[in-house]
């Protein structure tokens, strides 16, 4: 069995506990928790003062997802825990690694290895009493994996002894060979020491930064989504992509009713703001699921594209035939949406793709109808998307 061993017992240089400090709306102790996880281990054991709400909320997501966690006030357990046959992963308190060179360090067979850093690393010179030498050339980098047989011998130890480095000294004499982390654990928030507030904060405007990706102007709704997204705090990602959800699908459903209603140019512009509304709920729930790794229900990715094509199309279709017309060409307004997205999905560099957005091209048709053009604008634009898909299949 890989089990892992964290703590929750350090400070940060302002006495808050580094275990429960903030990063993107999970505490340090989850982050850890949820890397450890990812590369495996199906035990987490924790040593910890007092099994605190920081210390509760880890357990319970754990083993609300069918994981198994035990909080350990000392080590004197640890002996009857951990098996001669297990793996042994050991992260450091306070230490949060990037997942890409953590899985490089742990792709290597066999699982044995204690991850060291030169002594000219910026980590080592900043901490060097939580990067602890280990030889003339190296010093601990906060992650290692052993065998679990050396761990019976934490019992010829005081109990105030600090385990984890017992444990690290152990793996040591054992003959656990060092690894070096990759050249890119070097790179900003690869390799994050959780030791002020600051720090912390600085790493989550990173996180934050890199979950939303990149604004392609080429899908200017969705750039000015994932930029709201973006300053948008953590805490408040989860009520506010609720709230724009809820205000977009209110405001795609009055401008269908709007259109239906015989007023086809409001009707387009409360619809195009409601698609806006809704794919900034979007940005919202998708930022949330890859910080938290919480899904948000309907608003997040494709269900939240999928209830803005379904009113969009609904909203276009009356402002083309308003109730009780039967206007077969109204079937355009559908047809249309239809082409955005897959415009979208099979040509999304596509230089076609701005008019595909579906708050740029609501808010053309509301132009268009307010000039009593619609029906020409909507043929139009299906033309050019059309066209796009065309020349996407050549190119392929």
């Amino acid at each position: 069995m890989r089990t892992a061993l964290v703590a929750a017992l350090r400070h940060s240089s302002d006495g808050t506990l580094r275990a429960g400090l903030s990063l993107a709306g999970r505490t340090v102790l989850a982050r850890q928790v949820d890397l450890l996880r990812e590369l495996g281990c199906e035990r987490i054991l924790c040593l910890c003062e007092k099994v605190d709400a920081v210390v509760l909320q880890v357990q319970a997501d754990v083993e609300a997802s069918g994981g198994t966690f035990e909080a350990l006030s000392g080590f004197l357990r640890l002996p009857a825990l951990v098996r001669a046959e297990d793996e042994l992963v050991i992260l450091a308190d306070g230490i949060l690694p990037d997942l890409a060179p953590a899985h490089a360090l742990f792709s290597a067979p066999p699982l044995r290895f204690v991850a060291a850093l030169p002594p000219t690393s910026p980590l080592v010179m900043r901490y060097p009493q939580d990067f602890e030498r280990i030889d003339a050339e190296h010093h601990w980098a906060g992650l290692l994996a052993m065998r679990g047989a050396p761990v019976q011998h934490l019992a010829d130890f005081p109990p105030d002894s600090d385990a984890i480095s017992l444990l690290l000294r152990l793996a040591l004499q054992a003959g656990t060979p060092f690894r070096e982390l990759p050249a890119t654990a070097d790179a900003p928030g690869q390799w994050l020491l959780a030791d002020d507030s600051a720090m912390v904060a600085e790493q989550e405007r990173a996180l934050i930064i890199a979950a939303t990706g990149s604004s392609d102007w080429r899908a200017p709704a969705t750039a000015l989504a994932r930029i709201a997204a973006r300053r948008t705090p953590p805490q408040a990602l989860e009520q506010r992509s609720l709230v724009a959800a809820c205000c977009g699908a209110l405001l795609l459903v009055a401008g269908a009713g709007l259109a239906g209603w015989g007023t086809p140019a409001w009707g387009m512009a409360l619809a195009s703001g409601g698609a806006l509304a809704m794919t900034f709920a979007g940005a919202l729930g998708r930022l949330r699921q890859r910080l938290v790794g919480k899904r948000s229900g309907f608003v997040t990715g494709e269900r939240a594209g999928v209830a803005i094509d379904i009113l969009a199309a609904l909203a276009v279709l009356l402002a083309l035939a308003p109730w009780p017309q039967a206007e077969p060409l109204a079937v355009l307004g559908p047809v249309t949406i239809g082409l955005a997205r897959l415009l979208n999905r099979w040509a999304p560099s596509s230089r076609l793709g701005p008019l595909a957005e579906r708050p740029v091209l609501l808010t053309l048709f509301a132009l268009a109808a307010g000039f009593g053009l619609l029906a020409k604008a909507t043929a139009l634009v299906a033309l050019f998307l059309l066209f796009g898909l065309l020349l996407r299949g050549e190119r392929n």
